[in-house]
């Protein structure tokens, strides 16, 4: 691509900042440069967007408009020229211009109003940022090629969560095509910024043809600093002729560099690789062989692992029982409980089942502590949930009995092969479910580890945010009951999860916690279950006129954003009503920004009011 044309260009684009936007009307400058941009469009899509973009801004429109026209070329343009350009000027890779990417299948069509909250986040520091990206990716804004410089600039955020969801979720979605581009601009010398670069490069993975990019790799493998090193090692796996230099690697002196090749070798499963993580597992290196186990479980290395597991768990022990013999067994079993998470295996499921039901034939579980025996039932539990069968659920009711902890395993395991009413009696229609308030620390225990047993069923997250199931899926899945019984313990947040049309109670409930919690956040659940009660508009109008009077003005510094979308949603019937009832509210307000909230919310309802009966006299 031509950058001697996009800096020109950027260079008109920063006379008219300064000059003022209302002066690009059959601009000549830019419209020189047009065609230029519609040629080069021919072959790549994005000037072809920035030809477009050139043309609406020296065309007619209203000052606004220009404005806003001008913000979106000058994004876009940035944009090209970040994917365009090194990221990072001392890299020791390649002093070579960075390659061309194809980011064609992304688009250009948010406004910059949209765009600008995601770029300021990701462009300063301070609270409130992961919210703002974290919903910008999943509304897919990062679909939009402007933000393309942003998200890779976010693997450097000061916020590592922040930085570290971009490596996880942002980046990764862009696919391969980025791989040469962040290879480009790696610093083989740097920290955790490099590392997520190349863990994304992992995940997307490198084309085997990609010659440029394979070198890169091998000279971060080779010269980079310490974990640099490792993450670009770990980046070979999928490549056959590496598999000499990864075992090599596997032994070297350094710690990074052995964990990064046992991860590639993991990934590699051939003989030779197997038997070296194999090698490693049984050696010093067991937690690393067991982390590249995890993150690539292969049947052949599960079927090595397995009996020797086993073994280890049946081993009796003769010696004299002091910490240092149980510090030594647990480091004995720790890597298999970190190899098998995510391992399926029928072998597996045999010893898992037979190490709940027959523990006393497994001596070494039994000297474990509390919590180390705790994480290796717990890492059977978790796989015997999602076994189909009555062995397993018949295990995980024994595990349930031994220690309310795995309450919440028996639980789901229940709810997926019981009817709706039997999992309701097995855990609420008998015994202590039916206590509403449990008497003994072992009912309060097992009352309590229910509720988050529920809690963890009724709600689903997509990506980080938690929603509600759909109305059709707590009516054909969940026994009515439940709701009264939740109703019963005061829970708001599982109420307003299974709440349903037809519950006598669920109203006056409701009622109750506007009448005493106006403060504090709750409204969301309030009206969530207001809604999913399927009242009519005038009750649920009535209860959030109520749930603001009942606001202690004087104290409050901040409506929540549900509150005002609702207050903005009150049909036109209510409108003018609700006007005249919020706008006293206001004299005692104390902060002069939820003054002007509530001035907006009453100017608007007023308006709608009176369109309203305007449009009724003129029917």
């Amino acid at each position: 691509m031509s950058t001697m044309l996009l800096q020109e260009l950027q260079g008109e684009l920063r006379r008219l900042y300064i000059a003022g936007s209302d002066l690009a009307v059959d601009d000549f400058r830019l419209k020189k440069l047009e065609p230029k941009l519609e040629q080069l469009g021919e072959r790549a899509p994005v000037f072809k967007r920035l030809a477009e973009g050139v043309s609406a801004l020296t065309g007619p429109s209203d000052a606004e408009a220009r404005a806003a026209r001008l913000q979106d070329v000058a994004l876009l343009l940035n944009s090209v020229l970040s994917t365009q350009g090194t990221t990072a000027a001392q890299s020791e890779l390649s002093n070579a211009q960075a390659p061309d990417i194809d980011l064609s299948g992304l688009s250009t069509n948010r406004s910059y109003r949209q765009l600008a909250e995601v770029q300021n986040a990701l462009s300063t520091s301070g609270g409130g940022r992961y919210e703002i990206v974290t919903s910008a990716h999943q509304d897919g804004l990062f679909s939009d090629l402007r933000l393309f410089p942003f998200a890779v600039k976010a693997l450097g955020d000061t916020y590592s969560e922040l930085a570290d969801y971009a490596a996880r979720e942002i980046l990764p979605s862009y696919g391969p095509a980025i791989v040469p581009y962040l290879l480009e601009g790696l610093n083989i010398q740097g920290g955790r910024e490099e590392e997520r670069r190349l863990e994304v490069v992992r995940r997307l993975g490198v084309e085997a043809d990609d010659k440029r990019s394979l070198e890169r790799l091998v000279t971060a493998a080779e010269e980079g600093a310490d974990k640099v090193r490792a993450a670009a090692i770990a980046c070979l796996g999928n490549h056959p002729d590496f598999e000499d230099k990864l075992i090599e690697w596997s032994l070297d002196k350094k710690k990074p560099v052995r964990e990064g090749a046992l991860a590639a070798l993991a990934v590699r499963n051939t003989e030779a690789a197997r038997d070296r993580v194999y090698e490693a597992f049984v050696g010093k290196d067991s937690i690393p062989a067991a982390q590249a186990v995890e993150a690539a479980p292969s049947t052949e290395l599960l079927e090595r692992l397995i009996p020797l597991y086993e073994e280890r768990l049946r081993r009796e022990f003769t010696g004299e029982e002091d910490r240092k013999s149980k510090d030594k067994l647990w480091k004995e079993l720790e890597p298999f409980t970190i190899a098998f998470r995510h391992a399926r295996h029928p072998e597996l499921e045999r010893l898992f089942l037979d190490l709940v039901m027959n523990e006393v034939n497994y001596p070494s579980l039994g000297r474990l502590d509390y919590m180390e025996w705790h994480r290796v039932l717990n890492q059977a539990a978790q796989y015997l949930q999602d076994v189909d069968t009555d062995e397993a659920l018949e295990a995980l009711y024994r595990l349930e009995e031994q220690d309310p902890n795995f309450l919440q395993y028996a639980f789901h395991a229940t709810k997926q092969r019981r009817s709706p009413a039997e999992l309701y009696e097995r855990y609420a229609g008998s015994g202590r479910g039916r206590l509403r308030m449990a008497v003994s620390k072992k009912a309060q225990e097992l009352q309590e580890k229910l509720i988050q047993a529920v809690r963890a069923e009724v709600y689903v997250y997509e990506g980080y945010v938690r929603q509600r199931l759909p109305q059709e899926v707590i009516e054909r899945d969940w026994d009515p009951r439940w709701l009264d019984w939740l109703i019963d313990r005061g829970d708001i947040q599982l109420v307003a999860a299974l709440a349903a049309p037809g519950n006598p109670r669920l109203l006056k409930y409701l009622q109750g916690w506007v009448e005493k919690s106006s403060n504090q956040f709750y409204e969301h659940y309030i009206f969530m279950a207001l809604d999913a009660g399927g009242y009519d508009e005038r009750t649920k109008y009535e209860l959030l006129m109520r749930w603001m009077e009942k606001k202690e003005w004087t104290k409050i510094y901040n409506i929540y954003q549900d509150e005002i979308q609702r207050l903005y949603q009150i049909p036109d019937e209510f409108a003018a009503e609700a006007a005249d009832r919020l706008e006293p509210l206001t004299k005692n307000v104390r902060f002069e920004s939820i003054k002007e909230t509530m001035d907006e919310i009453i100017h608007a309802l007023r308006h709608r009011s009176a369109s309203s009966n305007t449009q009724s006299r003129g029917e």
